[in-house]
């Protein structure tokens, strides 16, 4: 016989349309769901009721989270607890696991987070595989992406989207050389890639365009960069918030259809204040600096049609990629893409010979490494992207005319 499952909830909080929307999110999923207003009350409950999760609010009368936290953590030890509040986490945070709790979350709690807080702490056991995947937002069926909801590796945010192409929806080209460009397929609607591409976190503002530099939730952040590039970026969040002069980063940052100001910021702070002070600390960090870079130039261009300072831009971009290539022991992945980069955006920038001499180096490259299935197909991945660029060259001009 199987153990019975606890999927009951407890919420505490002084918010009576709170406690509802809260409420029937979670029942609409499944899950047993009591309220209370104060901590006097929810303590009651807690008898009656016995909850895998409680969800306690800091600010409440009669009784505030941290004391509701402490009697529940001293009367009922097997019980979950996550704390919230409205009050930034260096603030609350300290006091709120020296009361007890498992867990903090920033107000305001979003569906996909309380839905990925309910499954990781009602029956650890039963929700084990479930834990392991990430969210990913519901989608209409001829939506070309999904949503995908990631933590930061730097804060711990848990509410970064990170768009993902459906490859049933697109087909997907590299025939300019810098960046892929994806025509969509009959009965799918239209997708404004170029512009959701790279994921910004609304906290701290790391950039990346690559999905596994961000932890699939809250529970798997063991952090792959350098102690040093963490303590580095750590340091230079509020720099950062000012260079782009977002007062709210939250709202601007976390919304999927963000306009194409912000994410023209967001491409901003990647190329000159995101990786960006960590260069050296991270295998491939010039790699992504100058993928920033060209995209931020692309985007630029197809607005303003300078096509001087574009290409001026795509030579800055090429010398971060030959920085790349200085670093010792990088992955073959991150070499290989170094070198497309360096081929595309020397033939961009009508440096055809020097193209060659790079095209020869990573063909050299995988020559060395030969046998292994994976490091073939790399290397065909990379070969079909480089056979667009070598016949026909690089368009610059579908940079501009691409309704991006």
């Amino acid at each position: 016989m199987s153990a019975k499952i606890n999927n009951r909830i407890l919420i505490m909080d002084d918010s009576v349309s709170l406690l509802k929307v809260l409420s029937q999110t979670l029942s609409q999923h499944g899950y047993e769901v009591e309220t209370a207003i104060n901590g006097v009350i929810g303590l009651q409950k807690m008898e009656t009721f016995r909850p895998a999760l409680a969800l306690i609010d800091i600010m409440m009368p009669e009784m505030d989270g941290y004391e509701a936290t402490r009697k529940i953590r001293s009367a009922y030890p097997d019980v979950n607890i996550v704390v919230f509040s409205a009050q930034p986490a260096s603030v609350v945070e300290k006091q709120v696991f020296a009361a007890g709790a498992d867990f903090f979350q920033q107000k305001p709690i979003r569906e996909p987070t309380l839905l990925g807080i309910a499954k990781k702490y009602t029956d650890s056991k039963a929700n084990e595989e479930a834990v392991e995947q990430e969210i990913i937002l519901h989608y209409e069926a001829d939506q070309p992406y999904t949503v995908h909801i990631r933590t930061c590796y730097f804060c711990g945010c848990d509410h970064v989207n990170f768009f993902v192409p459906r490859k049933e929806a697109y087909d997907e080209s590299w025939a300019n050389g810098l960046f892929p460009v994806y025509t969509p397929k009959e009965g799918f609607q239209r997708w404004d890639f170029m512009r959701t591409m790279i994921a910004v976190c609304p906290s701290c503002l790391f950039a990346s365009y690559d999905i596994n530099d961000f932890a699939t939730d809250t529970k798997h952040t063991a952090f792959p960069y350098s102690g040093d590039a963490k303590r580095i970026l750590s340091r230079g969040i509020s720099a950062r918030k000012k260079m782009i002069s977002a007062e709210d980063t939250k709202i601007a940052f976390s919304n999927p259809n963000r306009n194409l100001q912000r994410v023209l910021e967001a491409f901003f702070l990647a190329e000159k204040s995101g990786n960006g002070l960590v260069v050296g600390d991270k295998e491939g960090v010039y790699c992504d600096i100058g993928f920033y870079t060209a995209i931020h130039a692309a985007i630029k261009y197809s607005t303003n049609q300078d096509k001087i300072e574009y290409q001026n831009s795509l030579r800055i971009a090429l010398e971060l990629f030959a920085n790349q290539l200085k670093i010792h022991n990088m992955s073959r992945i991150t070499r290989a893409k170094t070198y497309y980069f360096m081929i595309a955006l020397n033939m961009a920038t009508g440096t055809s010979i020097r193209a060659n001499e790079m095209k020869q180096e990573l063909e050299d490259f995988y020559r060395k490494i030969g046998g292994t299935d994976d490091a073939a197909y790399e290397e065909r991945i990379w070969n079909e992207r480089l056979l667009h660029i070598w016949k026909e060259g690089v368009n610059n001009d579908i940079v501009r005319v691409c309704d991006w």
